[in-house]
């Protein structure tokens, strides 16, 4: 009997290695559409992922995409006077791509509530997220129920996600006074047009008629965070990107004017924009981060 090459050990190996290491399966988005009293299902859930999603959003596929979609479901609902209903759940891998997505469509002001970790209506629309996932409803010719159909269909989606509803922890560090309401965001990336200061959170301040925003940052270590402002500093021609950065720093960006950062350990806030007040308010940033930081 031979014994076995070197080959066929190695393949042996492959097969017979543990299936912990494959890549995590993708939820089970068709199994979270409820059934609705007095509605009946009109079609098969379609399943949508990255490399077809401009099939059924074309021309906003970019934008999710670039906020880490995963997998899109849209479920189609009829009734006997022919109302119709669509809905669709994206899942978006994190709290905080779900986030970064609803954040770029939500409005800066209109019917908000609280369903999922957020919601918010409009006509004939009602759009939320709970946890990963982003759930968008349309409404066609449903009348003078029609809010109150969206939002049952809302709910029981709500309770088929069963996630842990809460938005960000990094957003609770936005001080209170003078935000603009419902300007809060999440960048996956590229903040402030900058590919090396990748993700960040923002939110928009209005502060004796002048306009500024606040951002928070995380590195994987402190040293990330020095060689994150060091690379920044570079684009200031009056600085030098010094080996021990103090913590505060005033940043002349050639693109984005005067950026005031701070920094500890992991984490970098700041906040672009000019006036007194851009102190003040990065103060109280850094005082409820770091006091919101984990143990």
């Amino acid at each position: 009997m031979k014994k076995p090459t070197l080959a066929c050990l190695w393949l042996i190996a492959i097969l017979a290695a543990p299936l912990t290491a494959a890549t995590p399966l993708l939820p089970d988005l068709a199994a979270l559409f409820p059934t609705l009293e007095g509605w009946s299902r009109d079609g098969a859930t379609e399943l949508f992922q990255p490399d077809n999603l401009y099939e059924h959003i074309n021309g906003a596929a970019e934008n999710f995409l670039a906020c880490g979609f995963e997998l899109l479901a849209v479920q189609n609902y009829v009734n006997p006077e022919r109302q119709a209903v669509t809905a669709e759940i994206y899942f978006h891998g994190s709290p905080e791509n779900a986030f970064a997505i609803y954040g770029s469509e939500k409005p800066l002001a209109g019917d908000f509530f609280a369903l999922g970790s957020e919601g918010y209506a409009e006509e004939g629309v009602l759009n939320f997220i709970s946890g990963a996932y982003y759930v968008k409803l349309n409404g066609f010719d449903l009348g003078a129920k029609g809010a109150e159909v969206l939002r049952s269909l809302a709910e029981r989606i709500a309770a088929s996600i069963n996630s842990n509803n809460t938005l960000p922890a990094a957003l609770a560090a936005f001080p209170a006074a003078n935000k603009v309401a419902r300007s809060e965001r999440y960048f996956t990336g590229n903040f402030l047009g900058h590919e090396f200061l990748g993700a960040a959170f923002s939110a928009d301040y209005e502060v004796n008629g002048r306009r500024c925003k606040l951002f928070i940052m995380k590195t994987a270590s402190a040293e990330g965070s020095r060689s994150l402002l060091r690379r920044w500093l570079v684009l200031d021609k009056g600085q030098v990107a010094a080996d021990a950065l103090a913590t505060s720093l005033v940043i002349n960006d050639p693109y984005n004017g005067l950026v005031r950062v701070s920094w500890h350990e992991e984490h970098v806030w700041g906040g672009v924009g000019q006036g007194e007040e851009m102190e003040a308010l990065i103060k109280d940033l850094g005082t409820n981060l770091m006091g919101k930081k984990e143990k």
